[in-house]
């Protein structure tokens, strides 16, 4: 059902209006009224309506600013204006705001908001078709360029054109990495969902766009772009939320976890093939744990904070806030490991990245990945691995 506001002052014309057709029947529903613009614009962000019936003068706020500031939300809302004879001078401006149409108060007959309702409902598909198109073409771009197909002239064309953002933005590259193949069609369904979840969460103000990628050896990659300022953080959280309940909704959980989440600011759209090896080199080594509990996600987000440093039972279970045998227990059903082995092999996954990428001393690396002394950094790498430190530099094994 397409979701109908109508903001009247007068109760009699609200009335008339809602009672003039059974809404249902032509797929559509009123689902709230107000008296005045700023009233309706209070609402407007929670209840999303489809359309808008809306007044031209009105106390408090009248029609014109109301859709002069709607047109400032960049609200997806399709605005009707109630009008009366007298008002036409003001439906030029309003059509200049963003209005689809008008219809005439006290005088039109259902037939005429029938036949406005179908013209409505026509706008909105195909504005929806339009954008599927553009964002599918988006994503292929996106394809692309991560595998370095495209020429600088390339980009610059599509950036021309709006596919690609001519400013220099800053990004979140999010990877999503799944339990199982797919076929063709739950791929699909999956990418869909995803988009929806990801471009749902886009509130203008910390990310603006976001752009998918295709699945590839059970992972798919995406890009946030962010504002200037914006909290990691928060967009972490923010995305957790809404993968986790895509998570529970999906019967075959066909995603486990997201990872390899990392913040970037680039110079030019070429860079972003330097930044699909920089995560994929994260996710073979991190991941978030979509079903396990808050109070074990908030204990590995401690662990890979403070790997680093000495690190006791005691303390990990202080900041998540249960105790220490509810800690070791919990986290061991729900991760299937000990959380002493999880420590230990992370810190192993980082001394291993700079064992391969530096020219680090083995006692600077083993202080850096929390073991300590290197005589124990080379016994637990030894028992993990079959090969000592100094070996597997040698041999480049992993």
């Amino acid at each position: 059902m397409r979701k109908v506001m109508i903001v009247d002052d007068e109760m009699l014309a609200r009335k008339m209006l809602r009672e003039s057709i059974v809404w249902e029947e032509y797929g559509y529903t009123v689902i709230y009224e107000a008296q005045n613009g700023k009233e309706a614009l209070e609402k407007i962000k929670e209840l999303s309506p489809d359309v808008i019936f809306v007044d031209i003068k009105m106390p408090v706020m009248d029609g014109l600013e109301m859709l002069r500031q709607m047109n400032a939300l960049q609200t997806d809302s399709k605005a009707v204006l109630l009008t009366c004879y007298e008002d036409f001078s003001y439906v030029r401006d309003a059509m200049r705001y963003g209005a689809v149409d008008y219809l005439t108060k006290h005088t039109f007959e259902p037939e005429d908001l029938i036949s406005l309702l179908d013209k409505i409902e026509k706008q909105i598909r195909k504005e929806k078709a339009h954008q599927e198109s553009f964002n599918i073409l988006k994503d292929d771009v996106l394809n692309k360029v991560m595998e370095s197909s495209l020429t600088r002239e390339d980009i610059r064309r599509y950036v021309e054109i709006g596919i690609l953002p001519v400013s220099k933005p800053r990004y979140l590259m999010v990877c999503f990495k799944l339990q199982k193949d797919l076929n063709n069609e739950k791929c699909r369904i999956f990418e869909n969902k995803l988009k929806e979840v990801l471009r749902e969460r886009i509130d203008g103000r910390i990310i603006t766009d976001a752009y998918t990628s295709t699945v590839r050896e059970k992972e798919i990659y995406s890009i946030l772009l962010c504002q200037e300022e914006c909290s990691v953080s928060e967009i972490k959280q923010n995305i957790r939320e809404g993968i986790t309940s895509l998570h529970s909704a999906m019967p075959d959980k066909e995603i486990r976890w997201l990872t390899g989440i990392t913040y970037h600011i680039f110079n030019h759209w070429s860079d972003l093939p330097g930044a699909l090896k920089e995560v994929r080199d994260i996710v073979r080594v991190e991941g978030e744990y979509l079903e396990c509990s808050p109070k074990i996600i908030m204990a590995i987000e401690y662990i890979r904070e403070n790997y680093h440093k000495p690190i006791t039972l005691e303390e990990v279970a202080d900041y998540v806030g249960i105790s220490r045998v509810y800690l070791s227990q919990t986290f061991k059903k729900e991760t299937n490991k000990n959380i002493w082995d999880y420590l230990a092999q992370y810190r192993l996954s980082k001394a291993k990245e700079l064992l391969l990428t530096s020219n680090l001393k083995i006692y600077a690396i083993a202080e850096l990945c929390g073991f300590g002394s290197p005589q124990y950094f080379n016994k637990i790498f030894k028992r993990l691995t079959g090969f000592s430190p100094y070996q597997f530099k040698d041999n480049k094994m992993q």
